[in-house]
């Protein structure tokens, strides 16, 4: 059995795209919460009526969204 917390990792400085489905059954938009910890250059954005599959319930938006990342 594993005893105290692991070692904290050091940020991933990459640039980071996230799209979270607002409705996600599986894998709640409230998980989001922590991902600045791990990633030190978040962009996150939550995709508004879908549920676990954006690509398929709003793909339009989806290609939008991975094309146009990062934005410079």
């Amino acid at each position: 059995m594993m005893k105290g917390e692991a070692p904290k990792l050091p940020q991933i400085e990459i640039p980071t795209c996230v799209r979270w489905a607002e409705h996600d059954p599986v894998i709640p938009y409230a998980w989001t919460d922590r991902l600045s910890e791990t990633f030190a250059d978040l962009d996150l954005a939550q995709f508004p009526d879908v549920g676990h599959f954006p690509q398929w319930e709003d793909p339009d938006r989806a290609a939008e969204e991975i094309n146009s990342f990062p934005d410079e």
